[in-house]
């Protein structure tokens, strides 16, 4: 007997692929260190965590198999009909949005602030540089909201986990083997509403902080002309790129440099840490003990 996977068992398949994912990027993490070294895997290990995951999806779904996950709870890949397999081309096409465009859009996010921050050839105006590096996190901050709005979406009806999955049209079905009940969804379409709640709120929130953000800008700006010099330093206006805080948008106090590279106030980053232990920006994983201080680094100290 077949019927549409519940919300329940789509969970459970991802955690257990989830499990199976973090052991082979291990196996080849490790294999790494010890072919070309510790350096040369820490610049190259999101590629190679990419690569694992491709592998994995290679010799399962692309290979008309079962992944680990998926034949754990006894679910398999349909098309909209609910009555044929994917094909070929539709389950890489899924693949590639699943494991590849995430990591594809990160890397185009990080490579262009890092060749507005640091490049001269580039012909752009100061004004127009710094207006492309303001958008950039907000570019980040969408790109989560989506994946969180779309997560909220799964909970509530109960399909397309993935955003991948919701794009090439790709569903789940359960073969069951004998006569059970299924999964309420009521409690997941609660978590869903939740979640969508709390991306409303947070929404709320930030636009009233950016209202005063603005009125606070204005003011400085203002007192600023009419006192003829420039306060506008300490409240994140005409603060160069590199030297500026994402979080406060002021100059970086006691700059922290995080695993993945980015630099904040001390104070800043462990207050994010404190709620969310990820980098603000690229939203890398790490543990609050991974914080580096950078001793004698800011520049506004050695002026």
């Amino acid at each position: 007997m077949f019927r549409r996977a519940g919300t329940a068992e789509v969970i459970r398949s991802h955690q257990k692929d989830d499990g199976i994912l973090s052991s082979l990027r291990t196996i080849v993490a490790d294999l790494a260190q010890r072919i070309a070294g510790p350096q040369l895997w820490i610049q190259w290990r999101k590629s190679l965590d990419v690569c694992a995951d491709v592998t994995y999806l290679l010799l399962t779904t692309c290979s008309d198999l079962q992944t680990v996950g998926e034949e754990y709870v006894n679910i398999i890949l349909t098309d909209n009909t609910l009555r044929s397999l994917p094909s070929k081309w539709r389950r890489a096409t899924m693949a590639v949005l699943q494991v590849c465009a995430p990591y594809v859009l990160q890397s185009s996010l990080l490579k262009l602030e890092n060749l507005l921050q640091t490049s001269t050839s580039i012909n752009l105006t100061p004004a127009a540089r710094e207006a492309i590096l303001n958008v950039l996190p907000v570019v980040r901050r969408a790109i989560t909201v989506v994946h969180r709005c779309h997560l909220a979406m799964f909970y509530i009806h109960g399909i397309f986990y993935h955003i991948s999955k919701r794009l090439t049209g790709i569903h789940y079905i359960q073969y069951m083997t004998k006569d059970g009940s299924k999964g309420s969804l009521r409690p997941f379409q609660i978590l869903g509403y939740l979640s969508l709640l709390q991306l409303v709120s947070s929404f709320i929130l930030h636009l009233g902080y950016l209202i005063i953000a603005l009125h606070q800008q204005k003011h400085n700006q203002l007192s600023s002309e009419s006192n003829s010099f420039v306060e506008a330093d300490t409240n994140g206006m005409n603060i160069p790129a590199n030297e500026k805080c994402p979080l406060c948008l002021g100059r970086r106090q006691q700059s922290t440099l995080t695993p993945c590279g980015h630099l904040y106030c001390w104070k800043c980053i462990h207050e994010w840490c404190a709620a969310k232990q990820e980098c603000p920006l690229c939203r890398d994983q790490f543990p609050v003990n991974r914080l580096i201080a950078l001793q004698n680094f800011d520049p506004s100290k050695n002026r």
